[in-house]
Formats: structure tokens, C-alpha cells, sequence
């Protein structure tokens, strides 16, 4: 037998995405080149004079606290001081390099096929590439951890999903945000509830040098607690309804009247998907991944820009399975990069000759930078109507499904036609 060559336009076609992936890489790559010497204000308050704390305590800084963060990010800082090169650079390294990490984990979230495009397209992203490079952030970590809860739970290893998202909670509270969905795949009997007792291990695992070394419990179990109290405001920036809610009332009245609908809100969403058999569906549960990870940060108030990070990612996946998806990816990611804007442009970046010029704009334009995450909050909730959509027409409502609990049995109290059956026998 012969072998038959390729036709010509089937090799046209592997190569043109093989180009295209070229390019998307390189544009991630350059991206981050271009941010990289940037100083901002936040590394001049907080995480040089941190990383110089790190240097001068060397070993014994497992003794005393010097960040607001957790145990976690204290030893990536402790192991920081411990390489040559700027200051600068030294603290984008670890989020730079989990960027790569991120893109991995995304590609195991895709059909083999399609898990080059999957990666490269995550490092081009803006958002990603700014949240790392430009403004020191460590999202990409704890990002990367949840990436790879919901890649277990797609392979429905629920252990390694509940340990992949304990790391994820061991170094942002933000990880949080993912708990939704670990809800809905108990409900639908993927995720044991005896594996939710695998959440506080890694963060104890991290903190028991300082234990160890006497510092105090406060000090080591307290920081989310001082976390949440930082910023006294409904939205910082966050594309969600409270860039209006917080227009029309108070931080307090915000807050009383924000969190028991935000926690109504998504209680109910994750009921719906669960009746819906979401999950069972082509797609569902990176589909009803990410409608969970757009709702809560939409619906709640003290969200920042930040806090839809992970929508990104799984939105990604999401359009390298299916171009259907397409449209809502590019609307996240739009008002994703509207969030960050007034960051940059109202002299959030400072000491840069470029960026730093971003507020001398603002001031001689007289242009309100501020008005963006509300243009954001918009392009978000259209995408989050889109993906709400999609679970719709792809739901295959199980009216039996309240009669079942998830840990199994039967609630027959709502069947009726089990009511008429024990009438009968009686």
C-alpha cells in the first residue's frame, strides 16, 4: 500500500493553527516584557517594603508576621529574598511563572485537539498577562489550583479535586468562589461530603512552621478575617450590580441587604443546574462552572475588579470546546480589561514613564476612567445571560430529582403519587 499524502488543504489548515498559536504565545510573551519593569504604587507600600522584611529576618521570619497574607505567600516572599535581581522582578516571578502553570491546567480542561490553542490563548489574554506582570498580583496561582479542581472533577476524582482546591484556599481566600460548584457536584453525588473535610489541610500544613517557630494563632488564622475588613467599599471596581447598588445606598445597608441575596441568589442557581442536569449535559460542568463563577461575584457586594479572574480561564475552555461559546468568552474578557483600567489610569501605576502618564491623561482630558467597570458590568451580565441560555436549551429537567437527597434515599413527603399509593395501603 501506498501512503496517501495529506491533502493540501487539511495540511493548510494544521499548519494555520499551529501559526496562530505561535502567534498568540508570542504575544503573551511580549505582553509581559512590556510590564514587567513596571513599578506600581502597591509594591512601594506593600510588597518591596515586605520582600525587605523577608531579607533582614532571613530563617526567623517564621516568627514574626511582616505580610496581610497567608502562611502561603509568606514562604514563596521568604524564598524571593533568597534569588539576586530587582525588587521588581523578584516579586512578579512567581506570578509570571504561574501564568505558564495556569496555561497548563487549562489544557486539561479541553480535548487533546485542542489543548495548544487552549494554552496559548490563556497566556494571550490580557487580563492574565497584566494581573501577573503589571500589577504583581498572584491570582495565576491559587487560578491554577482551581483550574485543576475542575479538571479533576471533569476525570470525577473527587479526592484530588477537594485537595487541589484546599491549595487554591491556602493561598487566596478567592478560591472561595469555586465552593458552588463543589456544592452543586454533591448534590449530583460526584463530590463525597466527607472529602469537603480535606479543605483546611493544606493551609495547616503551611502554617505549622510558624506554629512551630511560636507565633500566635491570631496571626496565622486571622487573615482573612483582616482581609475582608481592608476595604470599606460595595464595589472596588468590580463589574457587577453594584457599581449601581453602591450609587444608591450605603456601605452599611449595602452590605445587610447584599449578602443574604447574594447567598439566595446562589443557592438558587445551583438548584436550578442541578434539576436542570447541567452537569449531565455536552459541556456542563465547565458550563455551569463558569455561570457559577460569574454569579457570585456579580450578585455580591465587596467584590474587586480581580474577583472574576477565574471566569477567564474556564470561559477559554469553555470556547476550545465549543465555538458557541465564543461570544461570552470575549464579553468576560472585556469587562475583565474595563475593571483594570482605572488601576492604571488613575496614577495607579507610578514611577513608569509610560504607564505613569496614564493619570496626567485622565486629568488633562478630564476623562472619568471610573465609569468603565459599570460598561464592564454591563458586558458581563449579557455574558453570563448568554451562558444561562445555553444551560436552558441544553436542560433535561428531572421532576423527580427533589424527591432524592444527595446522600442518598427518598423524600417521599413530595411525591404524590407516592402519597395516593400509601393511602391505599392504609
Amino acid at each position: 500500500m501506498h501512503h496517501q499524502p495529506p491533502s493540501s488543504l487539511a495540511f493548510l489548515v494544521r499548519h494555520r493553527m499551529v501559526l496562530l498559536c505561535a502567534l498568540l504565545i508570542v504575544l503573551g510573551l511580549a505582553e509581559r516584557l512590556a510590564f514587567l519593569p513596571v513599578r506600581t504604587s502597591d509594591m512601594g507600600i506593600y510588597q518591596t517594603p515586605w520582600l525587605q522584611a523577608a531579607e533582614r529576618a532571613g530563617g526567623s521570619y517564621l516568627r514574626h508576621k511582616f505580610t496581610n497574607y497567608t502562611p502561603f505567600y509568606e514562604h514563596c516572599m521568604a524564598l524571593m529574598a533568597l534569588f539576586p535581581g530587582t525588587a521588581v522582578l523578584r516579586i512578579k516571578i512567581s506570578g509570571v511563572l504561574f501564568d505558564g502553570v495556569l496555561a497548563f491546567t487549562v489544557t486539561r480542561l479541553v480535548p487533546r485537539g485542542r489543548r495548544l490553542l487552549a494554552a496559548a490563548v490563556t497566556l494571550a489574554l490580557p487580563t492574565i498577562a497584566m494581573n501577573s506582570a503589571l500589577l504583581a498580583q498572584s491570582d495565576a496561582i491559587y487560578g491554577a489550583m482551581v483550574a485543576a479542581c475542575i479538571a479533576a472533577a471533569l476525570r470525577k476524582k473527587p479526592v484530588w479535586a477537594m485537595l487541589a482546591f484546599s491549595a487554591a484556599i491556602a493561598v487566596k481566600l478567592q478560591a472561595l468562589l469555586v465552593a458552588p460548584l463543589l456544592v452543586l457536584l454533591w448534590l449530583d453525588r460526584r463530590q463525597p461530603l466527607c472529602s469537603f473535610a480535606l479543605v483546611p489541610l493544606t493551609y495547616v500544613l503551611f502554617a505549622l512552621p510558624m506554629a512551630m517557630a511560636g507565633r500566635s494563632a491570631i496571626e496565622i488564622f486571622g487573615v482573612y478575617s483582616q482581609q475582608y475588613d481592608f476595604f470599606a467599599i460595595l464595589s472596588v471596581n468590580a463589574p457587577n450590580v453594584w457599581q449601581v447598588g453602591q450609587s444608591m445606598m450605603s456601605y452599611e445597608r449595602g452590605l445587610m441587604l447584599g449578602l443574604p441575596c447574594a447567598v439566595m441568589l446562589t443557592g438558587t442557581a445551583i438548584l436550578l443546574l442541578w434539576r436542570a442536569g447541567t452537569l449531565h449535559a455536552r459541556n456542563g460542568l465547565l458550563l455551569a462552572a463558569a455561570i457559577l463563577l460569574i454569579i457570585v461575584p456579580y450578585v455580591t457586594p465587596k467584590m474587586h475588579d480581580r474577583y472574576f479572574y477565574l471566569v477567564d480561564p474556564v470561559m477559554v475552555a469553555l470556547a476550545c470546546r465549543d465555538r458557541r461559546f465564543l461570544a461570552p468568552m470575549l464579553l468576560a474578557q472585556t469587562a475583565s480589561l474595563l475593571s483594570y483600567v482605572p488601576f492604571i489610569a488613575d496614577s495607579y501605576i507610578a514611577f513608569d514613564p509610560v504607564w505613569g502618564r496614564a493619570g496626567e491623561v485622565a486629568q488633562v482630558t478630564g476623562l472619568n476612567y471610573g465609569i468603565l467597570p459599570l460598561f464592564g458590568a454591563v458586558a458581563m451580565g449579557a455574558a453570563l445571560i448568554l451562558l444561562i441560555g445555553e444551560a436552558y436549551r441544553g436542560a433535561k429537567w428531572d421532576t423527580g430529582i427533589l424527591r432524592r437527597w444527595p446522600w442518598g434515599g427518598r423524600f417521599s413527603g413530595l411525591s404524590l403519587r407516592g402519597r395516593r399509593a400509601a393511602l391505599a395501603v392504609g
